[in-house]
């Protein structure tokens, strides 16, 4: 337990270099709606700079629990886990959904706030984001077929949310 409370609030303008890349890596988005949290496992996204903003993209399939989630609050958190250590509790919440079970009570992770934005407690490094713009990805905007065989032969195409950095939590 001593590990857990430990952060400290960075301003994102102070980080040049990090860890926030995305590559490789799986990350838990969190965000909550009144009293309903959830976390979704996700494998893409980035960090950039549009807006005269620090921002991050993610994207959550439109069928997806925290995808409506983060559609009603407008801000989320991506929580960057321990690969090896977590590696059961990250495919376990690739498997199940929000709406079916407590998943994260299940998962054994704990959830923390900031500024009242939900994380994962047991995270190495979180990102809290404020969305400012969302679009559901459009078919006829996909250039190569092959993304679209691969990735959308139902038709459950993801939405790009970008969101603004306003904090970085380090350990």
């Amino acid at each position: 337990m001593g590990e857990l409370h430990v952060f400290q609030p960075v301003n994102p303008n102070d980080l040049e270099t990090g860890p926030y890349k995305f590559v490789g890596d799986k990350i838990l988005i969190t965000a909550a709606d009144g009293s309903k949290v959830n976390t979704m496992c996700a494998a893409w996204g980035g960090v950039g700079y549009i807006w005269d903003k620090r921002v991050t993209f993610i994207f959550a399939r439109k069928g997806r629990y925290t995808s409506e989630i983060i559609n009603a609050s407008g801000e989320y958190s991506i929580s960057f886990m321990n690969q090896e250590k977590y590696r059961g509790t990250l495919k376990y919440l690739s498997m199940v959904s929000g709406r079916d079970e407590d998943k994260i009570t299940n998962s054994r992770l704990n959830i923390n706030y900031h500024d009242g934005v939900p994380f994962i407690d047991e995270a190495r490094e979180i990102i809290i984001c404020k969305v400012l713009y969302q679009r559901e990805f459009d078919e006829d905007a996909l250039i190569d077929d092959s993304i679209k065989e691969q990735f959308y032969s139902n038709g459950d195409y993801h939405i790009l949310f970008i969101g603004e950095v306003k904090t970085i939590l380090l350990r």
